[in-house]
């Protein structure tokens, strides 16, 4: 039997949050540092989503993304980034 669990989490939950609250991570430097807690806390996989900084809604710029991925790389933190534009 297999007993090894890999744990992903979605840092930024599912679609528009923001407005249930106020702890969902909008900012790229929020969602970073939320991916990172999440991997200092257990998990193996952090599951992004990019929010407009201006209204916490959901976002597909590619500049964010860039944004968020660069500053988790340079973390030095072993942590597989699963991103998503499905909002």
């Amino acid at each position: 039997m297999n007993t090894e669990v890999f744990i992903t989490c979605a840092v930024t939950g599912v679609g528009a949050t923001t407005d249930r609250s106020d702890l969902v991570p909008v900012t790229p430097l929020q969602i970073v540092d939320a991916a990172l807690e999440a991997a200092d806390a257990g998990a193996a996989i952090v599951h992004i989503h990019v929010r407009d900084p201006e209204n916490g809604g959901p976002s597909r710029d590619p500049a964010l993304y860039r944004e968020v991925v660069e500053a988790i790389r340079a973390s030095d933190v072993d942590v597989v980034l699963n991103l998503t534009a499905g909002m």
